[in-house]
């Protein structure tokens, strides 16, 4: 009977080892170092974030992180990969908000599936994108005037983005359809190609991150007409907002950056990093050097950022339809 009883407690007793283990490594967590994916090469806004946010992060967590560049197919390899990783939280992805929600409308076939292979973690940060035309040369003193002229002029005004589904070309969507006007779209590869047509005088404006406009606006060369937050920003408090053109307030379109790691992760280890970024938000020079450079940095729990990006999916999906952004 000794025997028998000492057979049938074996496999129970195993089961509770290996849970143990389990609990013991979440417990432990983080005990080597993270790798943080990002979705574009070095350099570029998300990038900036990553690494500023890393090196705060590894102080509090105990542990280097590392961030990885893995740029192409507007974000999906970045996103897939993290998707596909091993759900243990030492994978994270540092999406915008075209990986997290944008590709689920423009994208009619993914390699992963976004609401059920990632797992929300916490918003990082936001920053609200301006604006612009060029200050030597536009006759525009005011997103009124550009409106009135637009609307007078079908289909001359030219105006450009960072891509086709990028945030500046979601930006300038919201704010032609609430405006209802009819321009032509010249989608650039980044910033920096759409910022020096600009200035050349071969568009008429454009929406750029805060964080690059604002070196132009300082330097006069171009010249801001309104903010595509819901808020006028701390850096520009006299530009208005879209609300205050006499625009609908249902679309503003703001830059926003989140956690994301593969679905099945325990959720103790969300919870972890989660909290970790929230001490980083709390750090007031980390935030006030951001700041300054358009960047407001932000933490969430898990529960509030997956509400978020149900919202933001919603508002977006609404508009890209509306808008009839489609990737040819």
């Amino acid at each position: 009977m000794k025997n028998v009883l000492t057979h049938k407690w074996v496999p129970f007793l195993a089961g509770v080892g290996v849970l143990l283990t389990a609990l013991s490594a979440q417990a432990a967590y983080p005990d080597k170092p993270i790798r943080l994916v990002v979705p574009f090469t070095p350099g570029g806004v998300t990038d900036v974030i990553a690494r500023g946010v890393a090196q705060q992060m590894s102080e509090d967590l105990g542990q280097i992180i590392i961030v990885e560049n893995k740029p192409g197919a507007s974000g999906i390899i970045a996103t897939d990969f993290v998707a596909k990783s091993a759900p243990d939280g030492y994978t994270v992805l540092l999406a915008a908000v075209g990986q997290a929600v944008v590709n689920n409308h423009l994208y009619k076939k993914l390699p992963y599936k976004p609401e059920q292979d990632l797992t929300a973690v916490s918003l990082v940060a936001e920053g609200q994108n301006v604006l612009v035309v060029n200050a030597q040369q536009s006759p525009f003193k005011s997103g009124q005037e550009l409106i009135q002229y637009a609307r007078a002029h079908p289909e001359e005004l030219t105006y450009a983005s960072f891509g086709n589904g990028s945030s500046s070309h979601l930006s300038a969507a919201a704010f032609t359809t609430m405006a209802d006007i009819d321009v032509i779209h010249a989608p650039y590869r980044g910033s920096a190609p759409a910022m020096t047509d600009l200035l050349g005088g071969h568009i008429s404006f454009m929406f750029d991150s805060m964080g690059t406009a604002i070196t132009h606006i300082n330097a006069n060369t171009v010249r801001p007409l309104a903010v595509s937050g819901p808020e006028r920003s701390s850096l520009l408090p006299e530009v208005p907002t879209f609300a205050e053109l006499g625009l609908d307030q249902g679309y503003n379109v703001t830059a926003w950056f989140g956690f994301h790691v593969s679905s099945g992760t325990p959720a103790q280890i969300v919870e972890r990093l989660s909290q970790s970024m929230k001490v980083v938000s709390q750090n007031a020079e980390f935030v006030e050097t951001f700041r300054r450079q358009g960047v407001e940095i932000k933490s969430s729990t898990p529960a509030e950022y997956a509400a978020f990006l149900q919202q933001e999916n919603e508002k977006l999906g609404s508009l890209i339809k509306q808008a009839n952004i489609t990737l040819d």
